[in-house]
């Protein structure tokens, strides 16, 4: 039996995740502010504080639920993906809870807003359980010691037939990166943005909102395609017998190249797009083989005979000729 690791940096890897959703959601909310009570909106310290106090009662939480595994001798992604959607709808719940936010979401929108940092601490739980690694539980007090070496079990190898797991936190990992990528282009312009206007403080504002916003929008028009992609990619490499990263990201640029090439038949500008989409495929297909991991290939499936005679092999004389039944 195994156990997560404690690991500060597993525990900092799962709060990424998290650490850009609370930024997209304290960008909208300063945003927010600024068009309706300028005077109200906190000056930097105070939201540099905000951010602050969230990240820490999530690192807290998130942490809290990984001892609470431990002491129930869990380890698998699944239950690590579980447990850091649970314990980031909780962080969101008391900080809706005690006013640890800038701005009170409107009516009717703070289920659909906590959707966003469920789902991150989802990745975030899963991220930990990945990064940490596994720790053999120790033997309990007061069991009998192995009587000589010889007696000690070897460990579990296995030398057999292996392909890339089917999974699920590793196509969503890969899913957002299409978003994240988009989302770094806004940043580019900053520069210009900033000399565009007169007013520099309206201009730090658009800067923030702006690939805030390209987030969102590319998050909710391009995770399900990305999804769908990634599946595909997967299948096709697993069908190809290919299991290393670099063939995953091979495969992934191929096929985003070839989607692109094919938009650009409907819309011959989106041909400038297909350079960026093979980059992004590649990093799509290295991130989802990183995150998915090695499976034993199954066993074949148990025949459901009711005819003894039918249980022969392919080149059996029964397969090739026919008994003849003389009719009167």
């Amino acid at each position: 039996m195994y156990l997560v690791k404690n690991s500060p940096r597993a525990l900092f890897a799962a709060l990424i995740p998290l650490a850009i959703v609370e930024a997209v959601l304290m960008v909208f909310a300063v945003a927010g502010g600024q068009v309706t009570d300028p005077e109200g909106v906190p000056a930097p310290d105070q939201i540099l504080m905000f951010y602050a106090g969230r990240m820490a009662i999530n690192a807290a939480f998130l942490f809290a639920g990984h001892l609470v595994l431990r002491q129930w001798t869990i380890s698998s992604r699944l239950a690590y993906g579980l447990m850091g959607g649970v314990m980031a709808a909780a962080s969101y719940g008391i900080a809706m809870r005690n006013h640890i936010q800038l701005a009170a979401p409107g009516d009717g929108t703070v289920m659909t807003i906590g959707l966003l940092p469920t789902i991150a601490g989802m990745i975030g739980g899963f991220l930990y359980g990945q990064f940490a690694g596994l720790s053999q539980v120790a033997r309990a007090v007061g069991a009998p010691a192995a009587a000589s070496a010889s007696e000690t079990p070897p460990p579990l190898v296995f030398d057999g037939p292996v392909r890339v797991r089917t999974s699920v936190a590793g196509i969503a990992i890969a899913a957002v990166m299409p978003t994240v990528l988009a989302t770094l282009l806004p940043y580019t312009l900053l520069p210009l943005l900033m000399n565009g206007f007169a007013d520099k403080s309206t201009a730090h504002i658009f800067a923030a909102v702006i690939p805030a916003q390209t987030f969102l929008v590319m998050l909710t028009i391009s995770v399900i395609p990305a999804t769908i992609f990634m599946l595909c990619v997967h299948h096709v490499a697993r069908a190809m017998d290919r299991r290393s990263a670099w063939q995953y990201a091979v495969i992934g640029s191929v096929a985003a190249f070839a989607c692109a090439l094919l938009l650009a038949f409907v819309a011959p500008l989106l041909a400038v797009l297909a350079a960026p989409a093979a980059f992004c495929g590649a990093v799509m297909g290295a991130l989802y083989r990183r995150f998915a991991g090695l499976e034993p290939l199954p066993l074949p499936e148990a025949v459901i005979a009711t005819d003894p005679n039918a249980l022969v092999g392919a080149d059996h004389p029964s397969r090739h000729q026919h008994d003849v039944i003389l009719s009167n």
